[in-house]
């Protein structure tokens, strides 16, 4: 598979969402409106660049041209999540990013365009084996020898510094643009967040740009070794287009189709309230019995006994001493192991660690040929856990 920024994010948005899209193959037809309003400014960006090497567009033009490309892609499927708004008031939002942008940049000859909607491929380890492939909005060269590769971003947030210098995307597309331009020494990554009219702005080294460039790898091993594909919920789930689908989500979907009544009756909620009232009342029980249990020991302890008798049955007290070790996140810890090691002792007491060695089967991260061999005392079984939490309203 060849892999894009996008791609990843997807999988460590959500890996459920990744198998949906890049494995099953399948397609979305909802388009979240925040989408549709950032791929129409995109396009009114390659316009108005795209004709500056001939003319300079006027604001209406471009706004007439975003007008136009806006009517024509708009379809009932373009959802929006948030309460009040109309497609109207997206539409006169791009219009107020695209006028700011104007102001700010005019006559847009500052650099020269060396590329629009570029394709990149970004090959990670030399082989072909890690590819990468994305589209740089605009690759600038400036007056003093510097490419700078820019990005739009239509978004209602704008990042703290810190997420702009981690950011993966750009800093991808440098080392695909730096392996097809070996020339290009000086690289800057300018982001356009065109709500506030603001530009942030940002560099790596070439220690930072290795680093990355590992990481994609292990994330990579880690897409490739994944059999499951769990879903992760976020807020991000509002927008998605597999919600009808999701294992998480797609029930809740299902009832959101009933009328009230209907609701209440459907097996599934019916189920779950059952479970919830006897869960309920198993904790209240343990509760109890805690407290019991306390009272029984002290009422035994006072008078000094080993067995209380009840009317049916009788209950025996047995004292057993045991020793408490420090847990593996204690620094007391270390310092135990380390004299049980000098000891000589360690490999009596020591024990397989299962957590880690599952987590790192899971992740690839062991030797295939180690991994044929443990293959044969290992056996693979799904366990189901049922782990209760409210429901939250709107005002949570």
């Amino acid at each position: 598979m060849i892999y894009s920024p996008s791609k990843l994010e997807t999988y460590e948005i959500c890996p459920q969402k990744y198998k949906f899209a890049y494995i099953d193959g399948l397609k979305i037809e909802e388009e979240g409106i925040e989408a549709f309003l950032g791929a129409r400014f995109h396009e009114a960006m390659e316009k108005l660049y795209a004709e500056r090497r001939f003319r300079l567009m006027s604001l209406e033009e471009l706004q007439a041209y975003y007008e136009e490309r806006w009517r024509k892609n708009f379809h009932e499927k373009v959802i929006i999540v948030s309460e009040g708004r109309t497609s109207e008031d997206y539409f006169q939002l791009g219009l107020k990013f695209i006028e700011d942008y104007y102001r700010h940049y005019y006559p847009f000859d500052q650099n020269r365009i060396l590329g629009l909607e570029q394709k990149i491929e970004v090959d990670l380890d030399g082989t072909g084996r890690y590819l990468l492939l994305g589209f740089i909005d605009r690759i600038d060269l400036t007056p003093d020898g510097t490419i700078e590769i820019h990005d739009y971003k239509t978004s209602s947030t704008l990042p703290a510094q810190e997420e702009i210098d981690t950011d993966r995307q750009l800093a991808l597309y440098q080392l695909g643009l730096q392996q097809k331009w070996p020339w290009a020494e000086k690289v800057k990554l300018v982001w356009h967040y065109v709500a506030f009219d603001l530009e942030l702005r940002s560099t790596r080294t070439p220690a930072q740009l290795e680093a990355l460039r590992r990481e994609t790898i292990e994330l990579i091993n880690l897409i490739e070794a994944d059999e499951q594909f769990l879903p992760r919920e976020s807020q991000l789930c509002l927008w998605c287009g597999f919600f009808n689908l999701c294992p998480l989500k797609k029930h809740e979907a299902e009832l959101e189709r009933l009328s009230p009544s209907e609701y209440l009756k459907e097996e599934g909620v019916v189920l779950v309230n059952k479970y919830m009232e006897y869960f309920k009342q198993k904790r209240e029980a343990e509760a109890e019995l805690e407290k019991l249990k306390e009272a029984i020991i002290n009422y035994a302890e006072v008078r000094g006994l080993a067995r209380v008798m009840g009317s049916e049955f009788y209950l025996n007290l047995k004292k057993q001493q045991r020793f408490v070790f420090p847990r593996v996140e204690e620094k007391e810890r270390q310092l135990l192991e380390n004299i049980i090691k000098q000891a000589g002792l360690w490999d009596k007491y020591s024990t397989l660690d299962r957590y880690a060695l599952e987590r790192d089967l899971k992740s690839a991260q062991i030797d295939a040929s180690l991994v044929e061999s443990l293959a044969k005392f290992i056996r693979k079984e799904v366990a189901i856990t049922l782990h209760p939490a409210r429901i939250k309203s709107p005002e949570d």
